[in-house]
């Protein structure tokens, strides 16, 4: 009989034990937000410090290098912020892999302009920087060799400046262009007008 008892009792340890183990399983489930789901709570301003701090970091890298270093800017389904690994880019390019991670929201694009060189217009992002950002429908910070900040806001369709030469660490090689400043902002017709115009004198 208190073998029979025992059997019982074993078996209804693992019963519980199953239990334990699928309401484990179930609520690690319904924590982890999917995209139908995700309710962004991170606010635009948030967004931008975190970018600044991020762009902040990659620019002595990205001058050594000489390359664009780029990221997606995220948020985790406990409201936190973080970054995709850095990808290297070439030095006028950088292409974001898709990115699609679950319980993590995508919020912006961030990426360098590499070090200082005369050939390149890099004190403001380029069109290709624009198109890209509002096709992926998303907001994009984009640093410079002068240490400029610029948000894409992708929804005005438009690129503005946050903050002008030393906001961020600048490329000690740098030299400014009195005749080719940059503006405020950009409509994407205004850059591509800029770009076209270019003589490429100083």
């Amino acid at each position: 009989m208190s073998i029979m008892q025992d059997a019982r009792t074993f078996k209804l340890v693992l019963a519980l034990c199953a239990l334990g183990w699928v309401v484990i399983v179930a609520k690690s489930i319904l924590s982890t937000k999917g995209p139908e789901d995700f309710v962004v709570t991170v606010t635009p301003g948030q967004v931008q410090a975190y970018a600044k701090q991020q762009l902040g970091q990659l620019q002595q890298p990205s001058f050594d290098q000489n390359t664009e270093l780029c990221q997606i800017i995220f948020e985790d389904s406990d409201g936190n912020l973080g970054t995709s690994p850095i990808i290297d880019g070439a030095r006028a390019s950088c292409d974001i892999f898709y990115f699609d991670e679950p319980g993590m929201a995508p919020v912006a694009s961030l990426h360098t302009h590499g070090g200082f060189d005369s050939e390149f217009d890099s004190e403001v992002p380029s069109v290709l920087d624009m198109e890209s950002d509002i096709a992926s429908r998303m907001d994009g910070y984009v640093s410079t060799p002068g240490g400029r900040l610029w948000r894409i806001d992708w929804v005005g369709q438009q690129a503005i400046m946050v903050c002008g030469t030393n906001c961020l660490p600048q490329d000690s090689a740098y030299r400014a262009c009195p005749a080719h400043e940059p503006e405020q902002s950009y409509t994407l017709d205004a850059l591509r007008s800029r770009f076209e115009n270019d003589l490429g004198v100083c």
